[in-house]
């Protein structure tokens, strides 16, 4: 089972890698802005949440494909 989502996401990845140079994507890094302050959330002071939101999992599939970020956070 491990095995066949380890090669499923190396797929995934070599695809994505095709599709999109990586001199692409590190150009498109300078304008993302500071919606993501990931390295803050590690080093600020008291409690600070990292999260993921996913509407599907590779191994459990479909969760919820109405779902919203904003509903979640309510929830």
């Amino acid at each position: 089972m491990i095995e066949q989502l380890i090669a499923a996401a190396s797929e995934g990845v070599e695809a994505r890698r095709s599709q999109t140079p990586q001199a692409d994507l590190e150009s498109r890094l300078p304008g993302r802005g500071h919606d993501r302050p990931f390295n803050e959330a590690l080093v600020r002071p008291g409690l600070s949440l990292i999260a993921e939101f996913k509407r599907r999992s590779p191994s459990a599939g479909e969760i919820s494909a109405t779902a919203t970020v904003a509903g979640q956070v309510e929830a």
